[in-house]
C-alpha cells in the first residue's frame, strides 16, 4: 500500500473531518461556527444559536443554507427578533413558513421590499403582499428615493410609477429595464400626458430609437414643436402623409412634413 503522505489530499480531506467531528456547535469559535451554519447538520445548525460568539452574519449565513428546516427559522426568529437584518433574512428565506415571513413583512423598509418582490424563490402571494405594502410606502417617499424605486421597481409596480409627474423620476423609470414599450404608448398618445413627461421620453435616445415611440411623439399634439420637428424627417413616408393629411395636425408640422415627401428637406 501506498505511504500516507503520497496522498495528501485523502489526508487533508480526513484531517478536515476529524476537525469538524470535534467541533462544538456550543462553544466554537466565529470562524467555525461558519462552517456548521454552512453544513447539513440540523442539529449542530439548532444547537450553534445557544453559541455565546454567534453574530449577525452567522444566523445570515444560516439563512441561506438550503438545508435549514422550518423548526431551525422559527428558533432564529424567536431569539433574535431584535435584529432587523435577520427578520428581512427570515422573510427572504424560501423555507419560512408563510404565516411567519406575512407577520414580518410590515417591518420591512421600501427598499427591502422591493428585494422581496424580485425574489422568485418566495411564495407569490408574499411577493405580492410586499408589492402592496410597497405601494402604500411610495407617497410618503421623498423624490430621491422615488428616483431609485423607478430604476429598480418590480414590472407589477410599473403602471403606478407611469403616473409620476416629477420628470427626474420618471427619467429613472425610463431606465428600469422592466418598462416595456407598451408601458409608453399610451402615455405618448394621450393627451393629458404632462409636457415635461413627454419631453423626458422624447430626450431619450433608447427610447427614440424605436419607431412607435418616435411616431407617438411626433403625432401628439402637446409634444413640444422643436422635439415634433426634430423626429418628423424619421418618420416612414406613409404615417408623415397621414399626418399631413389629418385636420388638426398644426400647420407648421402639415407643412414640414409636405416638404420632406417632396424632397425639398
Amino acid at each position: 500500500m501506498a505511504p500516507l503522505q503520497n496522498h495528501g489530499v485523502c489526508r487533508g480531506a480526513i484531517h478536515r473531518a476529524l476537525v469538524f467531528m470535534e467541533i462544538s456547535p456550543l462553544t466554537c469559535k466565529s470562524e467555525e461556527l461558519y462552517s456548521i451554519v454552512s453544513s447539513s447538520n440540523r442539529t449542530h445548525q439548532m444547537l450553534c444559536l445557544s453559541n455565546p460568539v454567534i453574530t449577525e452574519d452567522h444566523i445570515l449565513a444560516l439563512l441561506r443554507n438550503p438545508h435549514i428546516t422550518q423548526e431551525i427559522i422559527q428558533a432564529v426568529n424567536d431569539r433574535f427578533n431584535k435584529s432587523y437584518k435577520i427578520q428581512f433574512g427570515i422573510v427572504n428565506c424560501a423555507k419560512t413558513p408563510y404565516t411567519v415571513a406575512l407577520r414580518l413583512l410590515p417591518q420591512l423598509f421600501w427598499n427591502d421590499l422591493i428585494r422581496i418582490c424580485g425574489n422568485y424563490r418566495l411564495f407569490p402571494p408574499l411577493r405580492r403582499n410586499a408589492e402592496n405594502y410597497l405601494r402604500d410606502k411610495v407617497s410618503g417617499l421623498t423624490v430621491g428615493e422615488r428616483k431609485t424605486l423607478a430604476r429598480t421597481a418590480p414590472r407589477s409596480l410599473i403602471g403606478m410609477l407611469k403616473a409620476e409627474a416629477e420628470p427626474s423620476v420618471f427619467s429613472c423609470l425610463l431606465r428600469n429595464p422592466r418598462l416595456v414599450e407598451e408601458d409608453l404608448i399610451p402615455l405618448l398618445t394621450s393627451d393629458m400626458t404632462p409636457v415635461p413627461i413627454l419631453e423626458a421620453v422624447a430626450s431619450d435616445r433608447q427610447w427614440t430609437n424605436r419607431y412607435p415611440v418616435r411616431l407617438a411623439i411626433v403625432r401628439n399634439a402637446r409634444t413640444p414643436l422643436r422635439l415634433r420637428l426634430h423626429y418628423l424627417s424619421r418618420i416612414q413616408k406613409n404615417d408623415l402623409q397621414v399626418l399631413a393629411q389629418a385636420p388638426h395636425t398644426a400647420q407648421i408640422i402639415r407643412a414640414a412634413a409636405e416638404r420632406i415627401l417632396t424632397g425639398e428637406y
